[in-house]
Order: C-alpha cells, then structure tokens, then sequence
C-alpha cells in the first residue's frame, strides 16, 4: 500500500498518513501535504454535545485497572476480570495504533496514535498535558515523515517553550515499547543534557508512569541511568517491583550518547532524536554530526530509520550557522532526483504567536488576534487580546534597545528569517537597520530581484551584453540601464574604456584555483553600486554575485560581461590576480580600477602593483568596514521619516550581520560590497600651496 497519492488539486504528492489507507482531507505543512484519515461518519468522541462543550478531554484510568503495576499482576487476577477490562486495554491499543477522533468546538478532529498517547497516558512534570493546536500540526508532520520512504525525519525550528522535548521524549518511548529488535538513540547540545534533562528526567519519568499494558519486559532497575533495556532480566528484581515475563520480550534498547560527531556511528537505528540542535557547537558540528549519525538511519537505498530534529537557535558562531545550513537542505520543494532533500529531513517552523503560552482557549486553540469579547483560557484566565499584539507590545518597548529587541525577536520569531537572526553581541554593524531592511525585503510583492545571467548575445564573445531570467541563474538584478545605455562600447586611445564611470563602479572578491583545498569553499563575489546621479537609481545596490562555478574562468567573464553591460569600472582585490589577468587578456583591462590615491600608501614603490587594491593593507580594511557601516547608517532599514531603504540583496545583508573584521575572508559578500562602496567615494583632492613667482606672469623682453 503506497503511503504517496496523487490527488486532483495537488500539483505534488499527497503523503497518507492513515494507518489503513483512507483519505480524507489534505493540509499543508512545512511545504509538504498531508492526508489525513477519512473521517469516521460516527463514534467521533463528544457528538452530540453543543460546540462549546466539545474539547479534548482525558479519559481516566478504571479503578480497578490502576492497583495493577505489572503484566504479572494482571496474569494472576481472575479470568472475569480480565474479560471484562480486555476490551478497554485493546481499545487503547487501537487508538495508539490508528488515531483518535473527536469534535473540537464542532469540528470533527483526528490526533495520531503519537499525539494521543502524550495526552492519554504521558505524565510529565505538570502532570498530563493539554491538547494545544500546533502540537496537533507538528504530531501530523511528524507522522507524514514518518511513512514517506523518501524523508529520514523531522527537522522543528521552534520558538522557547513550546514543549518540543516532551513530544520527543513521548515519541521515543512510545516507540520503544513496541518495536522488536531496534536501538533508539539521544543526543543534545552536552551528553549531561541528554542524560539528566532527556533521558532521566522525562523518559524514564514517563516509563515508570506508563499504565502497565503498554509496559514491555524490562531489564535492569527502575531508575536506570544509561539506557531502558526492554529485554529478558538476567533476574527477578523483588517482588515490589516486578517487571513484566508474559510473552517474548522486545530486545530493544533506548539510551543516549555523548555530544561526538560519531556517538552513534557504525550502529543501525531504529529512531534517533538530536535535541537543540542549533546550540551544537564545535567541535561537535550538527551539519557534521548529522552527515555521520543519517548513515545509521539508511541502508542501501532504504530508509530504515527515522530522525527528530529540533532547536531554538544560537548565535551563527555559537553552532547557529551549521543548523542554518541544515535548515536550508532540508526544504521538501527542492529534491534530487531520487525525491530527496539535500539532508534527507524535512523542515517545519511554527510561528510564535500560534505557540505562546497563556493564549490558548479551552479548547487548545491560539488566541492570534485581539478577540472581541474576552476568551477564557485553558489556565483559567480571561484573556482580552491575542499573543500577536503581546508579542508586540513586548518588541515596542525594547526599540531603544537593539540588543534585547534582537534577542526577544530570537527566541519568539514570527518567521523563519527572525529565527535565525544573528546575535547584536560583538557585531561590526547596525543590525537592527539590516533586519528592518529584510523584514521589508520580505513583505515586497513582486519582488524587485530578479535571478538570471549575463550573456554575449547570440554566444559571440565582444558583441553584445545581454541579461537572461533564470531562476537558476548566478546573477541577482534589481535594476538595469536603459536599453540605450546598455552594453555601450567607448574607446581611449585604442583601448576599450568602461562608458558610465560617472554613474556607477563595482567591486569583485576573487579566486583563483578552480578547486579549493580548504572546506570553506569560497565563492566569486562581485557587486554592482550606482552612485549619486539624477538620471538613474542613486546610491543602491543593483546586482549580486555570489557563486562558484566549476572553473575560475566562468566566473572571470560573467563579471566581465556585468562590467560591459553596465559599463561600470571595477576595483578588485588584488590578492587574486587571476581575474585581472583576463580582463588583460581579453582587452577589457581598462575596466579594471587602478587603486583610488586615497587609498595608496604614501610608502608604496613605483613596483607595487596599482591595478585592484590589496587586502591585507590596515588602512584599506579599517576603510572598508567604515563604508559598509556609513552606507548601512545612511540607506539600510528605516530612514527619520519611516521610509525603507532599497538594499535589496538580503543575501549580502546577512553577510553583513556575521562579518567580523579580523576573519573577513570568510565573508566574500561584504568583501566585494565594500569595494564596491570604496570605489564609489568622493574625495576632494588636496590643492597645495605654491609660492608666487612673477615669472609666471610676466615675459620679459631682451632689448637691443
């Protein structure tokens, strides 16, 4: 039975996630579609009650059930009375097994098997918990990652307190008592928080609450500190204690491991849950340590195990950036050819104001928006507006403040973008003007950018310039000359000459090898800035260049094509002398800036090379970083009046946030940005002084 469904509608795959095969209704989430089971036409759990009565309600264990501890205790009592409760217990297993239905505020509901043994029978520190709305979306993209043969697990970037860990810690659990033969694994930020915090604290905790039916044969003590092993006891622990000897036992094992790249290699697993992954820090690399551990989960071509992913997230140099990468290769929308994300995970994110706490109503939905009459909620107050307008509140009052207002957007993100803001700690720039700046990109519809590459037209080289949409394509566009003003060929003294240097210039960060022997995989970067002029887009960025194609040369021309159908001179860091050599050898050198004299050392020789401008010079890097901080100052985020600043290059402004001054060779976007802000400086030249000579003035005359 194919858990994949084309359904008339759907441009992709529906995933089914009903145990027997039916479907119903499809929701969406995380870009992946989910069908959920036909819904049951009776026995839905509160039909018949009025909507506002109808809510999830935890069903109590019988009396006469709870005084049984063990299997062995339920084997001696009565034949009778087994008969009579045997109809519960199995229907307790059907309900782990295949769902529950029932009607929330008249709307028919379905909760997974998962979902429904963390309310039923799951206690944790508070006691059972409630049902909540987006725990219900993230059990249902849970479960679709769980049946579709083509995904290896769950990846949840989540706000704080959104009870992530106890979903998984559930998940494990429930798991582990059922499957034979299997090894389930955990992991965290530190092996002491999988250990005290995961595996102590909530799993064995939510074992020993386990009503006894779902308790399997145990090996070990009651309060184990490793691993739960549910396999044959080498012996009976006491009396008080008995475990479980009616029928085989499952010789699975649930335990956790230290916070290593390797913890789990060479092992074969059955689930593995990674806790905070976004607060892994070297040398214990998440994108690392998941390129390892996802091995453990595939054999073959088949997946035979399933991962749980999830974080709140660091600062980008605290393990925030290998988790951003890991976000970004676990989109559903972009496969490979064997119907795989980069990572093999797929990823879901949930607003913080669907999962803030004390803004749920009684029947565990969020109150989003200001209700018009008050709602009670499920903590007994009486709520008069929505967590949108808390949340808000909450960021209006720390505007003053960058730093805090940053953290708070961190840690209760509406969007993913927010979530994986940089830290303000230590950083070279403005960061609260570059998120303004995206948070503005984002909203813009259309989108002034448009992705495509410089072509010769007609593939002959020296003719014509010509830009062609690709989505594809290495090049990001904002804006363009007028088509009389592009590609334009001027000449000097025979030698090809960049036509608009008074409108515009651009900067380049090179390479040259076309492979590198370092992991960090620099890219060619190169940006396109129009200066101050009444005739086009004054100080802004107009394209973007961040790529590394397979030769060096490839990306030397596609900056030399964007050089002539801007016909803007370029400075280069000329550390990197490849680039500069094929401007040469193709007769376009006059495109390539000399290095501006306010930027020459007074101590430079005549030998020094003059064409670029060196990157490892002081006054060159202080100059740098001062002009991408005055361009941020003055055209990046809000302005005094309120308008927006028209940096549309989200790419480059999140460059900016990481871009630290004593390792910018990382940070290839900022690189050429800057260069590109340095080559478009005005400055006045010094006018020196000269002693008046009246020769100058007046000819005198011999006489004879």
């Amino acid at each position: 039975m194919s858990v994949l469904e084309k359904v008339d509608g759907y441009d992709d795959e529906v995933i089914k996630i009903c145990p027997n095969g039916t479907l119903g209704d499809v929701v969406e989430l995380g870009g992946i579609l989910i069908g959920l089971p036909e819904t049951p036409k009776r026995g839905i759990k509160g039909e018949g009650l009025e909507a506002s009565m109808q809510m999830w309600e935890r069903l109590p264990m019988p009396s006469e059930l709870s005084r049984i501890r063990s299997m062995d205790e339920w084997a001696e009592t009565p034949k009778e009375f087994r008969e009579k409760f045997r109809p519960f217990i199995e229907e307790e297993f059907r309900r782990r097994r295949e769902g529950f239905w029932f009607y929330n505020q008249g709307q028919p509901t379905f909760i997974t098997g998962r979902h429904y043994m963390l309310l039923q029978w799951t206690k944790i520190d508070i006691g059972y918990p409630s049902y909540l709305g987006f725990q219900r979306d993230i059990f249902l993209h849970m479960a679709a990652c769980e049946v579709d043969p083509r995904c290896v697990g769950q990846l949840y970037t989540k706000c704080r307190r959104s009870g992530y860990t106890n979903i998984c810690s559930s998940v494990l659990l429930d798991e582990a008592t059922q499957v034979k033969d299997k090894l389930l694994g955990i992991q965290s930020k530190t092996g002491k928080d999988a250990q005290e915090n995961i595996f102590m604290k909530k799993v064995v905790s939510m074992f020993r609450h386990y009503p006894f039916f779902f308790k399997p044969i145990q090996d070990g003590t009651t309060n184990p500190r490793m691993e739960l092993a549910f396999r044959e006891p080498s012996k009976r622990i006491t009396k008080n204690n008995k475990t479980s000897y009616v029928g085989d036992a499952l010789n699975t094992v649930l335990n956790w491991k230290n916070t290593t790249n390797n913890a789990y290699d060479g092992e074969k697993l059955h689930m593995l849950y990674m806790d905070e992954a976004g607060k892994w820090e070297k040398p214990s690399d998440i994108r690392e340590a998941w390129r390892i551990e996802r091995t453990c989960l595939i054999v073959g071509r088949r997946i035979v195990g399933k991962a749980l992913v999830g974080s709140t997230v660091n600062p980008m140099d605290k393990g925030g950036s290998q988790y951003k990468q890991l976000w970004k290769d676990s989109d559903p929308t972009k496969r490979n050819a064997n119907g795989r994300t980069t990572s093999g995970l797929y990823r879901l994110f949930i607003p913080a104001y669907e999962a803030l706490e004390g803004f749920f109503d009684v029947h565990g939905n969020p109150i989003i928006q200001d209700p018009e009459k008050e709602v009670p909620t499920l903590d007994g107050d009486m709520m008069t507006f929505g967590s949108k307008t808390f949340l808000k509140n909450e960021r209006d009052a720390l505007k003053n403040d960058a730093k805090e207002l940053n953290e708070i957007i961190r840690q209760f993100p509406f969007t993913p973008d927010e979530a994986f803001r940089d830290s303000v700690e230590g950083s070279l720039f403005n960061i609260g003007k570059i998120y303004e700046q995206i948070e503005h990109n984002d909203s813009l519809y259309p989108n002034p950018v448009v992705r495509g590459n410089f072509q010769w037209k007609g593939g002959v080289p020296d003719t014509e310039v010509v830009f062609l949409p690709n989505h594809q394509g290495r090049w990001y566009v904002s804006w363009m000359p007028d088509q009389e003003n592009r590609s334009v060929m001027s000449m000097n003294r025979n030698k090809r000459v960049p036509p608009n240097p008074h409108m515009g210039c651009g900067g380049v960060d090179s390479y040259d090898l076309d492979a590198t022997v370092d992991s960090r995989s620099s890219k060619g970067a190169c940006h396109i800035y129009n200066k101050f002029n009444m005739d086009a887009a004054s100080n802004m960025f107009v394209a973007e260049y961040a790529s590394r194609p397979p030769m060096a040369k490839i990306f030397y021309e596609d900056v030399l094509m964007a050089a002539v159908f801007y016909g803007y001179p370029l400075l280069i860091e000329n550390n990197k002398y490849g680039i500069v050599r094929h401007f040469e050898s193709r007769g376009y050198d006059g495109y390539v800036m000399d290095r501006p004299d306010h930027l020459r050392s007074t101590s430079s020789s005549k030998n020094v090379k003059t064409k670029g401008i060196p990157s490892n010079s002081q006054d060159v890097i202080q100059a740098h970083a001062s002009a991408i901080e005055d361009y941020i100052h003055k055209y990046v985020g809000l302005n005094e009046q309120g308008e927006p600043g028209k940096m549309y290059f989200n790419r480059t402004l999140e460059d900016w946030i990481g871009f630290k001054i004593d390792k910018r060779t990382k940070y290839d976007l900022s690189i050429s940005s800057g260069l590109a802000l340095l080559a478009a400086q005005k400055v006045k030249p010094k006018v020196e002084k000269k002693q008046f000579d009246e020769k100058v003035f007046f000819r005198r005359y011999k006489l004879s």
